[in-house]
């Protein structure tokens, strides 16, 4: 295997580019033994790379994170350690709005909360992930485009986690009705290009096809003034649907779709993935490295009223509202069944931001979460 270096200063940085020939063609990503020898490739470069973006090495040794890579550039070994280099170049630019990104944030609680974005249970037909937009539910008094971005991003990072989601890529759908010309002024143009830029350049990820319907002529002049920066693949696989329904059913099928966009599914749930994403965080067990975007934080504050009743429920304790319960959680939670400590820290931190608030009485609601109202519950203390 002969290897080439090439040297060139570039944007004041001192780029090593390595190619190697007999990587041109890429390999087979349906071949375990290909696969291998191309994850072993990209670490040869990864390790050879004297670019400045590279500078910190620590994703060399995992595997998971560098297939991501692999799959997003159907393991041609150089477009994929390029991605790598556009990722860590894009994250070091991009710091103050990629930082610290987490469900517990609060901001991309609410983002989360309205949709932004929405994951549907079911792939379509050829195994790819489905992410839904309801853009008339932007509530950009509460949060920026930014914040929608960081939740997209956050969402994006958890779904890559799955190989399928990496090989097979995500479709979007994006649905503009009832979007009004006040939210769209709110679509900053330089935002806006900073997406386009990580996410189609910069992120392991695939769109296979974004679709639009109900859009107004305003977002269409939007779509005109960032088409230059969308490459030709791009702008290919973009569909402006209107209001006919039934060009996206023949390219999603209906029953994999919610009510809202005309499918045979349930009425969308944004709570749905929100849950997911939060119960998630809750189950790892060591920090995320430096080089992932999201962020581990575990929940450690809970709600005084909230621990005391889930312990009187086990351990049968007469507990009374003026009693000052513990800080601490119960010790048989925590001593002899680690995984229902978590549970209850997912609880509480669903009721500390206020998801059983909009719905208390809701029951079905509350039989998600887990939570019983009424005597004896917790319910009739929030």
């Amino acid at each position: 295997m002969s290897d080439i270096c090439d040297f060139e200063w570039s944007n004041n940085r001192y780029r090593h580019n390595l190619t190697i020939s007999e990587l041109k063609l890429g390999f087979n990503r349906n071949e375990p033994t290909d696969r291998s020898r191309a994850l072993i490739a990209l670490k040869e470069l990864i390790g050879a790379s004297r670019d400045y973006a590279l500078k910190d090495k620590s994703c060399f040794q995992d595997d998971e994170f560098l297939f991501r890579f692999l799959y997003a550039r159907k393991f041609n070994v150089n477009e994929a350690f390029q991605l790598i280099i556009n990722y860590h170049a894009y994250r070091q630019r991009n710091a103050s709005i990629l930082q610290r990104l987490s469900v517990l944030d609060e901001t991309i609680q609410i983002a989360l909360r309205d949709g932004f974005p929405g994951v549907l249970p079911n792939r379509d037909r050829r195994g790819r992930k489905v992410l839904v937009f309801f853009t008339a539910n932007w509530d950009y008094a509460s949060y920026s485009l930014v914040t929608v971005y960081r939740a997209m991003l956050l969402t994006i990072e958890k779904l890559l986690e799955d190989k399928q989601n990496q090989a097979n890529g995500f479709i979007a759908i994006v649905d503009w009705t009832n979007f009004t010309f006040r939210q769209s002024s709110n679509l900053n143009p330089k935002v806006l290009k900073l997406m386009i830029e990580g996410l189609q350049d910069c992120f392991p990820v695939r769109f296979k096809a974004i679709h639009f319907i109900g859009q107004p002529w305003y977002v269409e002049a939007a779509l005109a003034v960032i088409r230059p920066f969308l490459k030709e693949k791009t702008r290919d696989r973009i569909k402006l649907h209107g209001s006919n329904l039934s060009t996206l059913h023949d390219c999603v099928a209906r029953d994999i779709l919610p009510t809202e966009l005309g499918g045979e599914g349930p009425t969308f749930n944004p709570l749905n993935w929100y849950h997911e994403l939060l119960e998630s965080s809750q189950t790892v067990t060591k920090p995320a490295p430096s080089y992932c975007l999201s962020q581990t934080q575990m929940y450690t504050k809970t709600p005084a009223q909230f621990v005391p009743s889930v312990g009187a429920h086990r351990k049968g304790a007469d507990l009374t509202p003026t009693q000052s319960p513990s800080p601490s959680p119960p010790s048989s939670l925590a001593s002899s069944n680690g995984a229902e400590f978590l549970k209850a820290a997912t609880k509480a931190a669903a009721v500390k931001i206020g998801v059983l608030t909009a719905k208390a009485n809701d029951p079905a609601t509350n039989t998600l979460l887990g939570v019983t109202t009424g005597a004896g519950g917790c319910g009739g203390d929030l």
